[in-house]
């Protein structure tokens, strides 16, 4: 099934450093395949449950990795056991023609 889930990374360090490491995340999320959007607070990501699941816990572990700085990790996940959860079904009506 696919789901929707969102991921905020924020490095509690100063800017240059916290700026670089939402990058190294970013990078890992073009790289999985899943499907992503990037705002300006956090990166909302679309794909098949077990997809999303192995690149949030790739995010956690990497952010796990650097020893020296902390983080808080915020995600949330939109999920149905039966059936697709699409970015495009919640927000297609925000985005037809205006009707005239």
């Amino acid at each position: 099934m696919i789901i929707n889930a969102t991921i905020q990374v924020v490095p509690l360090t100063d800017i240059e450093t916290a700026l670089g490491m939402i990058d190294e995340v970013i990078a890992l999320i073009q790289q999985s395949g899943i499907s992503y959007t990037v705002g300006a607070f956090e990166t909302t990501l679309e794909g098949e449950y077990e997809e999303v699941q192995q690149l949030l816990k790739k995010i956690e572990d990497t952010c796990y990795n650097q020893k020296e700085l902390q983080f808080l990790l915020y995600t949330k996940l939109h999920i149905c056991g039966s059936k697709d959860i699409t970015v495009q079904s919640k927000t297609a009506k925000f985005y037809e023609p205006p009707v005239k």
